[in-house]
């Protein structure tokens, strides 16, 4: 096998098998890079193009060309001496900054958008990306051409850059590189949203469905007999000269080459492929939901006396990071939204229904939030009036009874009823507590329990209440003594 090497990287061909050589019938794809690289086209026998990065082939190339004409000469000795500069000088990688970014003519390319022109747009905001790539040798001479095209969201038209090349790899390649790699996701996103409510996608005036079906024009083809080249996919249904479709993949090629290896590798039944999803998407609903719910009950609980003590955060913490198990990134998420619930308008009884509306079937997922609750309001010792409460409204919408806190009032005794830290701690005070603070939270707690603040949470909640009312009065009754 002759030494091939890919005209970009310098990547070298392991074999004739090499996909440098064979990737796409004889067209080669570099594994290292992704370039196209055409067939060697001249006079001799057709061989694959090359470009070999070491001093003697190109001393080679140079001899060769040596023999045509004084003018000729002259143009093949400066082509020798162009690439022996390129091949000799160290490539400094491209580092792309708000600062510095990535300038080709009238684009600028930054971290996270890019201008054109008189267009500005982020990178979120691009739908779809046209890309053509090729390099070819044509009688010793190495030519490369490119073709970008960028589809923004809320543009009729979209942005269109061409670039062609003697032997040195078009800048605008870097370009397509970057802005490919961070849209990605986003691109990708356009179509397994197909996929996943009707298990296909529609690509090219194709619906490639996941189980390999290709339907075209009214026929049926199958992926299983794809050829795929450089920038085309070609299918027969059987033979010669059966039917075929050929599908240009010009738009989205690294989303859509994704894809087609996905489903290859992957084949399901669309129908069972939509449904799988769906169990799966309301399995992440249910635990994004249950994060976040039993997060902010526990920031409304900790802060329902005004103060969040060190205690309770360490209760918190413990159980986002021992129990639940949290990565780094998802326990920061919890913090997030431990802080946000802190401030947020929203009641500590619509995050008690929403766990209720998902979880009211697990009973003992319901105890456990119960209990970690009340591990939480007694973290400092002291159950407050304002934490009973809201421990009592968990117990009416979850409809059970938490254990811990049960099993805590069983335990509290008459011959506490007549000290004056047990009436403070009924109505959540310090024992620095002044009387004008006495009578502000005794009407803030009186409005809290009233009977018609409370009859929606039932009968039970408002038995509750009444009983809890009764005890403030009498702390109230024995602090203003």
């Amino acid at each position: 096998m002759h030494s091939t090497f890919c005209p970009n990287c310098g990547y070298e061909a392991k074999d004739d098998k090499d996909p440098l050589i064979t990737k796409y019938n004889g067209i080669g794809e570099c594994p290292q890079c992704g370039i196209i690289v055409q067939k060697f086209i001249g006079k001799q026998e057709k061989k694959h193009s090359i470009k070999d990065n070491s001093d003697d082939n190109a001393k080679s190339i140079h001899e060769k060309i040596k023999t045509a004409t004084n003018s000729t000469a002259k143009v093949a000795k400066a082509v020798y001496n162009y690439i022996r500069n390129i091949q000799s000088s160290k490539k400094e990688p491209i580092i792309i900054s708000e600062e510095n970014p990535l300038e080709i003519g009238k684009l600028k390319v930054f971290p996270d958008k890019l201008e054109y022109k008189d267009i500005r747009c982020n990178f979120f905001d691009i739908e779809h990306i046209g890309w053509y790539w090729l390099s070819q040798t044509i009688n010793f001479l190495n030519t490369q051409d490119v073709r970008l095209s960028l589809y923004i969201r809320g543009r009729k038209k979209p942005i269109h850059i061409k670039k062609s090349t003697l032997y040195v790899i078009p800048q605008i390649v870097t370009a397509y590189n970057f802005i490919a790699r961070e849209t990605s996701q986003n691109r990708l996103g356009f179509y397994t949203s197909q996929l996943e409510q009707a298990g296909g996608f529609t690509y090219d005036n194709c619906y490639i469905y996941t189980d390999g079906r290709v339907v075209s024009n009214g026929k049926t083809f199958s992926l299983s007999r794809a050829e795929i080249e450089a920038f085309r996919i070609t299918i027969k249904q059987g033979g010669m000269f059966s039917s075929k479709v050929e599908i240009d993949l010009n738009l989205d090629r690294d989303v859509i080459l994704t894809l087609i290896d996905f489903i290859l590798q992957n084949p399901q039944d669309p129908s069972v492929y939509v449904e799988s999803h769906r169990h799966q998407k309301e399995a992440e609903e249910r635990s994004s939901y249950f994060l976040r719910d039993i997060v902010s009950l526990m920031a409304k609980l900790s802060g329902a006396d005004g103060y969040i003590s060190h205690k309770e955060v360490e209760i918190a913490k413990g159980f986002l990071i021992e129990t639940m198990k949290l990565g780094e990134q998802d326990f920061s998420e919890a913090v997030s939204i431990f802080n946000s619930a802190k401030a947020s308008p929203s009641s500590f009884e619509y995050f008690a229904e929403s766990l209720s509306s998902r979880f009211r079937d697990d009973k003992n997922l319901l105890i456990g939030v119960l209990d970690l609750l009340f591990s939480i309001a007694i973290a400092d010792g002291v159950l407050s009036a304002e934490e009973e409460l809201l421990l009592l409204e968990a117990e009416s919408i979850f409809d059970i009874k938490g254990e811990a806190y049960n099993h805590f009032k069983s335990q509290t005794h008459e011959s506490t009823k007549n000290n004056k830290e047990h009436y403070l701690n009924v109505m959540g005070l310090s024992s620095e507590a002044t009387m004008n603070e006495i009578k502000i939270e005794y009407k803030r707690l009186v409005m809290k329990f009233h009977p018609d603040r409370v009859h929606h949470l039932g009968e039970d909640f408002v038995k509750e209440a009444e009983v809890k009312m009764k005890e403030i009065n009498e702390a109230y009754e024995y602090l203003c003594r």
